[in-house]
């Protein structure tokens, strides 16, 4: 239980920190785009894109973070 807990702690900082660094590249992105075009892009893009990413960031984290812990697990044995 304690290997599926912390796999499931990985998942949920993965999910937040990449949720951020996807907003703030975004974020600038769309500046870029406002800057080089003229355009004025709708900034919520940034939020509705990050969300998938951080829900695929927590789900990978959280499989290769158990998966880790039961090969290791499986092999001191």
């Amino acid at each position: 239980m304690g290997k599926f807990i912390m796999s499931a702690g990985i998942g949920l900082a993965a999910g937040v920190i990449c949720f951020f660094i996807s907003v703030a590249f975004l974020a600038l992105l769309l500046l870029a785009v406002r800057g080089a075009s003229g355009l004025h892009p709708d900034m919520t893009l940034a939020y509705r894109v990050a969300a998938p990413v951080a829900l695929l960031a927590a789900i990978t984290g959280f499989a290769v973070a158990l998966t880790r812990a039961l090969r290791s697990s499986k092999a001191a044995s």
